[in-house]
């Protein structure tokens, strides 16, 4: 096709990256229109894109824009393998107008209800904060009184809620989702929670014949903020169809990572390194600090070499590093979410002493009065704890 032809020659490796620029310049949205054509990636691999391309790219379009191409491509490279999918064209696979019931509208929830709102879904919303709620209504959402009342007018029923007991209690309570839905509705969590739970909650709904899946987010809230997250769904592949484009509308990448439990099982590993990081991180710039380096060279060095990571790249600047500790990623849940990676580690009797020493240090950092901060704020415990000025760019 010409469109093929011409995207190929764009990102042809020999192409001199001064020409590259100012073509993709005058013909970005063209571009993109053909990446994104489902049409011409359906039925062929996904073509190596040069890194050199991509990065001219980020300079001439909107980053969630290159985010959802690059999500394109990878994810044509895992499609027959079943890692991974992400499409903007998601609407060809939907079967139909689906309600949508969405519980939990905290830090996370609250902008990935708002976002499928905002993208034309019909939407259902329950939370116990009634002025969330209220909220999203003048979006556009309806409010429900109760969650029996969410069920009986949902096809698809997601929770995003603070962990174990809060998503037990909504899920199998005796007015809870299992008791109330439709036959033929969906229930997906999205919430962090152990390993016996979402085992559970599988065998609960489907001994009784609904149909269970699990999508723990991945990303930064800023990313929910702008409709950019991930998903690391699990779920019986005969209804992936169903629930892709739904996801599509929240977040520009889909990891299928297996049966129902395998997302949440995904995601503790995920969050037991991004826990992790946030101490390396802080033990990095307080001894630069305590060194008398220039805090803007080291973290310029630090984000351009392999010591980088993206807590440490995207959350820091935005966060400690800037005095702003307002919770993105609660320091309090993160601590819940390293000790179920630390549970999970002692119950397949695996030693994961890092995972096990962070643990230990969150709780510390709690104790020392920190809860209802950012995560970042392991940063600002260990500065205090060493005497040494706090690190801020």
């Amino acid at each position: 096709m010409i469109s093929s032809i011409y995207f190929a020659v764009l990102c042809n490796s020999n192409s001199d990256e001064g020409k590259v620029y100012q073509r993709l310049k005058t013909a970005s949205v063209h571009i993109l229109s053909v990446c994104y054509s489902i049409s011409d990636y359906e039925h062929r691999p996904a073509r190596s894109v040069p890194a050199a391309v991509l990065g001219i790219w980020r300079k001439t379009i909107a980053s969630s824009q290159i985010m959802r191409f690059q999500n394109v491509i990878l994810a044509r490279k895992n499609v027959a393998s079943g890692a991974g999918y992400s499409s903007i064209n998601s609407s060809q696979h939907s079967g139909g107008a689906m309600n949508i019931g969405f519980i939990g509208l905290g830090r996370m929830g609250f902008p990935l209800a708002k976002s499928l709102i905002k993208n034309g879904e019909t939407v259902t919303v329950y939370d116990l904060n009634i002025d969330a709620a209220k909220k999203l209504e003048k979006d556009g959402a309806t409010v429900a009184g109760n969650i029996p009342e969410l069920c009986k007018s949902s096809d698809l029923i997601f929770t995003m809620l603070p962990g174990p007991p809060q998503v037990k209690a909504v899920a199998l309570g005796e007015n809870g989702i299992i008791a109330n839905m439709k036959a033929d509705a969906i229930y997906i969590d999205m919430s962090t929670v152990d390993v016996d739970t979402v085992d559970m909650l599988r065998e609960e709904f489907t001994n009784k014949g609904i149909a269970f899946g699990d999508a723990p987010v991945g990303r930064l809230a800023m990313h929910a903020d702008r409709g950019e997250s991930l998903f690391m769904l699990g779920i019986d592949e005969k209804h992936y169809s169903r629930v892709e484009p739904i996801l599509l509308k929240m977040g520009t990448t889909i990891y299928h990572c297996g049966k129902a439990g395998d997302g949440t099982r995904t995601k503790l590993i995920n969050n037991m390194m991004v826990l992790c990081y946030c101490q390396i991180n802080s033990e990095a710039l307080v001894l630069a600090k305590a060194l008398g380096l220039d805090l803007k060279n080291t973290f310029d060095v630090l984000t351009n070499t392999t010591a980088s990571n993206g807590q440490l790249k995207q959350k820091w600047p935005q966060k400690v590093l800037k005095g702003d500790l307002t919770p993105g990623f609660d320091i309090a849940l993160g601590y819940k979410d390293i000790s179920l990676a630390s549970n999970a580690g002692a119950a397949s009797r695996i030693a994961l002493p890092l995972c096990d020493i962070t643990k230990n240090i969150f709780r510390m950092a709690l104790a020392a009065e920190n809860s209802g901060k950012d995560t970042s704020c392991i940063t600002d415990f260990w500065a205090e704890t060493n005497g040494v000025d706090k690190p801020r760019l």
